[in-house]
């Protein structure tokens, strides 16, 4: 099986690089960013023989949402997604899976979300994630089996949210955000990597999933998890008012959590292997993360 992959280098590309390559003895395809951006005859000359095709490009939304960064974040999900939807349209065998890429921001942060729900966020990142599963939902119309899926905030001891966290943790530093009452949807990255696994294998599956684990908890019980776990107290936090003025309507993400269950994947039979943020903590070395 050859599978195509964007974004191949981040923390998700590189696990499921290793996941894919090893389990399913897979060869893996990695896509280089300026191919999803340039002549779509070209990208499609190179994919052409991939059966499964995952799309994980897309530039971080923590930032200042000005108009040249929506303009970025915009173009390394929307632009390059219909750039892959141009080129498959141009494979004379088109894939048997297509893999996109979106966020539990599309929700709003009043209800709790399965997948049916239809409440979205009308701010920037929930309009951004609705336009670029739209663009997705092209390939499916070309006949290939589409998955969506809805991320939460990742967790892993090698990179993203919990690597960036643990210096100001190590420093008895750390603290909620905000009043810490926003919801914090979490996964463990072994659970994600074998969500993708589970979903190529699984012929049946397709549309939207959340990708999140069952375990509803805030961003106040995730400080506290933290703090406990690393032994170190975690007395401050950072106000509202302080992420409004370094990263202005961009300090949604960190202000404004959404309560998502991963409803469509548990009535699949997945398992996750870490339903909980205490089973995921406690996958990792408190020894390393407290000393990385």
């Amino acid at each position: 099986m050859k599978i195509g992959i964007t974004g191949g280098s981040g923390l998700i590309g590189s696990h499921l690089t290793e996941k894919l390559a090893g389990d399913l003895n897979a060869d893996i395809l990695l896509i280089p960013r300026k191919l999803l951006y340039g002549n779509v005859q070209d990208l499609s000359e190179f994919i052409k023989y991939c059966e499964v095709i995952i799309h994980l490009s897309g530039a971080s939304v923590i930032c200042r949402w000005n108009s040249k960064n929506k303009q970025v974040l915009r173009n390394s999900r929307i632009t390059t997604t219909k750039n892959l939807n141009s080129a498959i349209a141009l494979m004379e065998i088109k894939p048997k899976l297509f893999i996109s890429t979106s966020a539990v921001g599309i929700y709003d942060n009043k209800h709790t979300h399965n997948e049916y729900s239809k409440n979205f966020s009308d701010d920037f990142l929930g309009e951004l994630c609705i336009d670029w599963e739209n663009a997705a939902n092209e390939i499916k119309r070309q006949g290939v089996r589409t998955v969506i899926f809805r991320l939460g905030v990742v967790l892993s001891d090698k990179g993203g949210a919990l690597a960036k966290a643990l210096p100001v943790f190590r420093y008895a530093l750390g603290g909620k955000l905000g009043n810490g009452s926003q919801a914090f949807p979490f996964i463990h990255i072994k659970d994600l990597i074998n969500a993708y696994s589970y979903v190529i294998l699984n012929k049946e599956m397709e549309g939207t999933y959340n990708l999140i684990a069952p375990e509803l908890i805030t961003n106040r019980d995730y400080t506290k998890a933290l703090s406990s776990f690393l032994n170190r107290p975690a007395f401050f936090h950072v106000p509202a008012l302080i992420l409004r003025v370094l990263f202005g309507e961009g300090a949604n993400v960190l202000l404004s959590g959404q309560r998502v269950v991963p409803e469509r994947l548990l009535n699949s039979g997945f398992l996750f292997g870490f339903p909980t943020l205490r089973a995921t903590l406690n996958s990792f070395s408190s020894h390393k993360l407290s000393n990385s």
